[in-house]
C-alpha cells in the first residue's frame, strides 16, 4: 500500500500487475479490497498495471469530517494525485457507483488523463437513484450487505454522510462526457434502478457504448462479477488493439 497526498489528505492506493494503467475506483461504503475480493484485479493484472484506490473517507485513506472535502472536483483531483504519484500520465479509469461519479468528475476536470473512462452502476446525468437520506442508506447496507458496513465506526459517519450528499452534484456531467476524446463506456446490472437511464445516455453520447450484465446494483459487482469482468476485459483489450 502507498499514499498520494492532495489538499493535505492522504489517499491510499495499491498497485498490481504490469502493462497499461487501469485505475479502479470503488463505490460508497466499499474499498479497494472489493476489486480484489470480486476477482477484478486477478483478472486484469496479467495484462495491465492495476491501481486500486481507497476513496477519501474509506479504507486506509484519511477520513475528514468537513463536507467540503468531498466535493466532486476535489475527489477527481485525488485520482489525478494518485496518477501523479505513480508518474502515470494517462490511464483507463473505471469507477463503480460513487466511483463512477468520481470518474465522471475526472473526465470533466482532467480529460487529458484518460485513455478511456468506464462508469458502472451510476447515472451520470440523473444522479442518485435513491431519493433517501444517509441514515436510510446506511441502515439498508447493514441489513443487506453487512460486510460493507462492518468497518463503519461512529466517527467515520460524518465523512460518509458528506460523500452521500455530495453525490447530488452532477452539473455539467453529460456535456463533459460528450466532449471527452477518450472512449466512454457505461455499464449496469439489468435490475439496477439506473440501468435504463444509463443505456439512454450511452445512446446520446457520441461514440459511447453500453454494457448490461445480470444482477442488481450490488449483484453486478459480486454475484455476477464474472460477467462484468469479462465485459471490462474485452473493452480494455479493444483499446489496446482496435482491430
Amino acid at each position: 500500500m502507498r499514499y498520494a497526498t492532495n489538499r493535505g489528505c492522504r489517499i491510499a492506493f495499491e498497485v498490481s500487475g504490469e502493462g497499461p494503467a487501469v485505475l479502479l475506483q470503488h463505490g460508497l461504503f466499499s474499498g479497494r479490497a472489493t476489486w480484489h475480493a470480486n476477482g477484478f484485479v486477478a483478472a486484469l493484472a496479467p495484462e495491465f498495471t492495476v491501481v486500486t484506490v481507497d476513496s477519501l473517507g474509506h479504507g486506509d485513506s484519511d477520513k475528514p469530517a468537513e463536507p467540503a472535502a468531498y466535493r466532486r472536483e476535489a475527489r477527481a483531483d485525488d485520482l489525478a494525485a494518485v496518477l501523479d504519484a505513480l508518474r502515470i500520465e494517462r490511464a483507463h479509469v473505471v469507477g463503480y457507483s460513487m466511483g463512477g461519479w468520481i470518474a465522471a468528475g475526472l473526465a470533466a476536470r482532467h480529460p487529458g488523463r484518460l485513455h478511456s473512462v468506464t462508469i458502472g452502476g451510476w447515472d451520470p446525468v440523473g444522479g442518485r437513484a435513491l431519493p433517501v437520506d444517509f441514515e436510510t442508506v446506511l441502515a439498508g447496507v447493514r441489513a443487506r450487505a453487512p460486510q460493507l458496513g462492518a468497518w463503519i465506526r461512529p466517527e467515520f459517519e460524518p465523512g460518509l454522510r458528506a460523500c452521500w450528499e455530495a453525490l447530488g452534484d452532477i452539473e455539467g456531467t453529460e456535456a463533459a462526457l460528450a466532449s471527452c476524446l477518450a472512449p466512454v463506456r457505461l455499464w449496469a446490472g439489468r435490475e439496477d434502478p439506473c440501468h435504463d437511464a444509463m443505456q439512454a445516455l450511452a445512446a446520446r453520447l457520441p461514440g459511447a457504448s453500453f454494457c448490461a450484465v445480470p444482477g442488481d446494483h450490488l449483484g453486478a459487482m459480486s454475484t455476477y462479477a464474472a460477467a462484468s469482468i469479462a465485459a471490462l476485459r474485452t473493452f480494455l483489450r479493444r483499446r489496446l488493439d482496435p482491430r
